[in-house]
């Protein structure tokens, strides 16, 4: 839902940003609390996938509201 609501509003650099604070705070979580593993990098690209994927069809939908100064 966020990343639909970022192409909705805000252009590529948002998502970039969220997307790397997402694998910033996932990997260290992660990584206190058991081993990071193949199945937990796996589950962090789904993650951002997702994100990503959600950003795509918000700036599908929000095309005609993107006003360039």
């Amino acid at each position: 839902m966020a990343g639909v609501l970022e192409g909705l509003y805000y252009r590529a650099q948002i998502v970039v940003a969220s997307s790397i604070l997402i694998a910033l705070v996932c990997l260290p979580l992660w990584a206190l609390t058991s081993a990071i593993d193949l199945e937990k990098v796996l589950m962090l690209f789904a993650y951002l996938t997702a994100h990503q994927s959600g950003y795509l069809v918000g700036a599908y939908a929000g095309a005609g509201t993107h006003h360039d100064p």
